[in-house]
């Protein structure tokens, strides 16, 4: 028994660097599907779908926390509540700790929180501005120790409120990540 405990703990020491990730920087950008919801009182509520971007940067302290900052555009939506039609534009620009726990030498699985300062403008051309905790989670496919595949789902919670109007915004995407 002391042999086997033994030997799972050398193996697991030795294979421990191996999933190491060397610290530094990385840069990265996604496309994928982001979703508005506009809630607006009395008058119901409506959530659309369009193409969203998001090129970021970052810095990886450990193998296992880092820091990220980058830029989201949540794309242009048409939304029709009882009858009438509003349309809207948003992005973002965030920064967040980040977290990850790397499986073996191809796959890692990653968190994020911290805060985004959105900016949505309606068709009256009055520009919202909020600030909001935004919150992902994520996996990563290593090719090899530069580049990765990234899939992430990314919660900007209310993105905007403004006279009984809320809108919430999340983004789910897909991309490349370089790391120096």
């Amino acid at each position: 028994m002391k042999k086997q405990l033994f030997a799972a703990v050398v193996g697991a020491a030795l294979a421990f660097p191996l999933f190491a990730q060397a610290e530094g920087y990385y840069v990265g950008a996604n496309v994928g599907r982001s979703e508005m919801k506009l809630s607006i009182d009395e008058a119901g509520s409506s959530k659309k779908s369009d193409t969203g971007y998001k090129a970021y940067a970052g810095y990886d302290f450990t193998q296992n926390f880092g820091a990220e900052a980058g830029y989201i555009d949540f794309g242009k939506r048409t939304f029709d509540i009882d009858g009438e039609k509003l349309d809207v534009k948003n992005h973002a620009f965030y920064v967040a700790a980040t977290g990850t726990l790397p499986l073996n030498e191809q796959f890692s699985l990653f968190a994020k929180a911290g805060a985004a300062q959105n900016r949505t403008k309606p068709a009256d051309d009055k520009s919202i501005n909020k600030t909001s905790a935004i919150f992902g989670i994520g996996a990563a496919y290593h090719f090899d120790k530069k580049l990765s595949l990234v899939a992430e789902y990314e919660n900007f919670g209310k993105v905007a409120s403004e006279d009984g109007a809320k809108l919430k915004a999340d983004l789910l995407s897909i991309g490349l990540r370089y790391k120096f």
